[in-house]
């Protein structure tokens, strides 16, 4: 399967600029019956991205998180980093129900974007 810029470029070529079929696949190096076959095909069609889904445990654990990671980010040191499981246990001991994969999927997304936009966690 051809990625969707070469299918373009091939529809392209013998489309509108009127090469030939055979002329095309030479060019790019790939077979006739390939070049046939995508000029046989409709236009691709693109289709629409699924909404995000919603995320009800997260909403509700994720701004005490937050909370939690701007209240330590100023006592710990490089060495005492702030981990998912620390995270886990202080909710533990504020009556958070147990969503333990929550607990240590939020914190790690957060932790990446900081990282990814160069801020000191």
């Amino acid at each position: 399967m051809l990625r969707m810029d070469k299918v373009y470029v091939i529809r392209h070529k013998v489309l509108v600029e009127g090469q030939s079929g055979r002329s095309v696949a030479r060019e790019l190096g790939i077979s006739r019956n390939t070049v046939a076959k995508y000029l046989q095909t409709s236009e691709p069609v693109r289709e629409p991205e699924a909404a995000s889904r919603p995320r009800p445990v997260t909403d509700r654990i994720a701004p005490r998180i937050d909370e939690i990671l701007s209240e330590w980010a100023g006592r710990v040191t490089p060495k005492q980093r702030i981990t998912a499981s620390r995270i886990h246990r202080q909710l533990l001991k504020e009556n958070f129900p147990q969503y333990i994969q929550q607990y240590t999927i939020y914190p790690a997304q957060y932790i990446r974007h900081l990282t990814q936009h160069s801020e000191i966690v």
